[in-house]
């Protein structure tokens, strides 16, 4: 479930404004991320997690909602790596446009039905590095469900 961050703004937002701002996190897990182009020191990925931190930005006029566009604020990636015969590696990349990662390289994805809102899947390709300002992160919005 998205958590919602400002809800003062959220809620405030209903009182006639034309634009409206919201952040949003969101968790997935296992199936909902594909993680390609690994280097090989990542693989073996046994277990994997991202929590998306990402924002709604609302066109609002008097006759509804005119449009809306997503941001992805920063992602962190979990993942465990089976290094047998050595103890399990644990890493924790955070992925930050504009500090850690160029903006272009996040991509926004908007499938077929954009409701729900929330994120439905992430693609990370690593471009076999452990570098990530050489990753291309796809985030996808919305579902292919009718």
């Amino acid at each position: 479930m998205p958590r919602i961050y400002d809800y003062n703004a959220f809620s405030s937002s209903k009182g006639g404004s034309n634009r409206g701002d919201f952040n949003f996190g969101f968790e997935l897990k296992y199936v909902d991320i594909d993680i390609h182009n690994r280097p090989e020191e990542y693989e073996d990925i046994d277990d994997s997690k991202v929590f998306i931190n990402y924002s709604l930005d609302l066109d609002v006029n008097s006759m509804g909602i005119e449009g809306f566009m997503f941001s992805v604020n920063s992602v962190e990636l979990e993942f465990s790596v089976d290094d047998y015969p050595n103890e399990t590696k644990e890493f924790d990349i955070d992925l930050i446009p504009g500090k850690t990662i160029d903006y272009s390289q996040i991509q926004i994805e908007k499938l077929d039905s954009i409701l729900p809102t929330y994120p439905s899947q992430i693609e990370i390709d690593m471009n076999k590095s452990t570098d990530p300002r050489k990753f291309i992160i796809t985030v996808y919005f919305g579902s292919n469900i009718s």
